[in-house]
């Protein structure tokens, strides 16, 4: 079962929250990690990075410029999310590191009022902490992975532990194990409870994922939905008689 946000006047009382955050330090993840003339700074060997997104309330995985932009709406305590992410990991590493698609991570902390701790804050925190320009694709899209298969409630300490496992550099690795606070988990949560709200008004659950050029939430069900999606991208356009 999706893991479901409640009512529109939940959402309300976050209202006051969506002034935006402020102006992001540059020795900050988000502020080190910005776009640049408008696509993500490359990683390792030349694959697509991440960054924040420009309202630094989500992690901009590839490539600002890849033909497939997809939002995924997630909550790291999501059970459902993390069915998703071992199914669909592959297809999306794949993609990720050939820039055919780019995600926009938008990470969520309502489960932590309803399981009354704060994991998903203390995740989230960690996985808006490990954009940068050095963290490739492929190393984000391991580390989103490899946390929702461990699950649980890990430390901040076994968080830095899957980061280093994952492939994130060291300096990435070291933020995550120091506990820095990045992001208001507060305001990211209000944020993106919104957006998710926007794009998916009939059925506001985790994961969502969402087409940013069609403006519609994607069918993830069966194996292959990335691919084909990508491969519905790279056709050419009919011309009308």
């Amino acid at each position: 079962m999706r893991s479901w946000l409640g009512t529109l006047a939940a959402l309300v009382v976050f209202g006051g929250a969506l002034a935006g955050p402020a102006a992001a330090d540059p020795e900050t993840p988000g502020g080190s990690a910005s776009l640049d003339g408008g696509e993500a700074k490359l990683g390792p060997a030349h694959e697509p990075g991440t960054a924040w997104s420009a309202d630094h309330f989500g992690v901009l995985v590839g490539a600002a410029s890849a033909p497939v932009q997809l939002e995924i709406f997630c909550d790291p305590q999501c059970s459902e999310c993390a069915k998703f992410e071992a199914a669909s990991s592959g297809e999306l590493s794949r993609h990720l590191a050939t820039g055919d698609v780019a995600v926009t991570y938008r990470w969520m902390t309502f489960l932590d009022a309803r399981r009354k701790n704060d994991t998903s804050a203390r995740v989230g925190n960690a996985l808006m902490a490990a954009a940068d320009p050095a963290t490739s694709a492929g190393a984000y899209q391991t580390f989103v992975t490899d946390l929702y298969r461990k699950g649980g409630t890990p430390s901040v300490e076994d968080i830095a532990t899957t980061a280093r496992e994952s492939g994130l550099p060291g300096h990435v690795v070291n933020r995550i194990a120091a506990g820095q606070q990045v992001v208001d988990a507060t305001s990211m949560n209000a944020f993106n409870r919104v957006q998710l709200l926007s794009a998916n008004p009939e059925s506001p659950g985790t994961p969502t994922v969402y087409d940013l050029t069609t403006k519609t939430v994607v069918d993830t069900d069966g194996a292959g939905w990335l691919d084909r999606l990508v491969a519905g991208q790279s056709k050419p356009a009919q011309s009308t008689p």
